[in-house]
C-alpha cells in the first residue's frame, strides 16, 4: 500500500493556524506539527536553541506562557518543497498582549520553517526566528573583544 503525500499547502496552513493559536497561549497545535524526532530544532528570536522533540516541546510549552492574546500574520518571502523536503520564509508579525505588559505590542520576525515529510505527513523538524530590523553595518554594532 503506498501512501499519499499530504499537499505542502496543506503544512502551512496547519503552521499558521498553530501559530494563530500560539498567540492566544495555545501550543498543541504547533507542537502536534512538529516532528517528534532527536534532529528536530529550534532558534527561536529570544536567545538560545534546542535540539530534540523534548526540548523544542519544553520550549513551546515557555513560548505559550508569554502570549495573552493577539494574532499572527505571513508576508511568503519564498516556499521551496522537493520531494520529501520543503522550507517557507515569511515575515511574521505578531499583533498581541505578552506577559508582564499591559499594553498590546506589535513587532515583525524574520522566520524560516523547515518540513520534512514523514508517513505521508509534512511534519515541522526546525523552525528560526528573529526580529525583522533594518539593515546596517556590523561594525555600527559589534564591540571589540577585551584585550584582544
Amino acid at each position: 500500500m503506498t501512501t499519499r503525500a499530504q499537499p505542502f499547502a496543506t503544512a502551512i496552513a496547519k503552521l499558521h493556524a498553530a501559530m494563530a493559536q500560539v498567540a492566544n497561549g495555545d501550543v498543541s497545535a504547533i507542537k502536534a506539527l512538529y516532528s517528534h524526532t532527536d534532529d528536530a530544532t529550534s532558534f527561536y528570536g529570544w536567545g538560545g536553541f534546542e535540539k530534540g522533540f523534548a526540548a523544542v516541546s519544553a520550549r513551546w510549552d515557555w513560548a505559550g506562557q508569554q502570549f495573552n492574546g493577539g494574532t499572527v500574520s505571513y508576508q511568503n518571502v519564498s516556499t521551496v518543497a522537493a520531494d520529501t523536503l520543503a522550507y517557507t520564509t515569511d515575515i511574521e508579525t505578531f499583533k498581541v498582549r505578552v506577559a508582564g505588559m499591559e499594553q498590546p505590542t506589535e513587532w515583525s520576525n524574520r522566520v524560516t520553517h523547515i518540513f520534512r515529510l514523514e508517513g505521508g505527513e509534512w511534519r515541522l523538524v526546525h523552525r528560526h526566528g528573529n526580529r525583522l530590523e533594518q539593515q546596517y553595518e556590523p561594525g555600527m554594532r559589534l564591540q571589540p573583544k577585551p584585550g584582544g
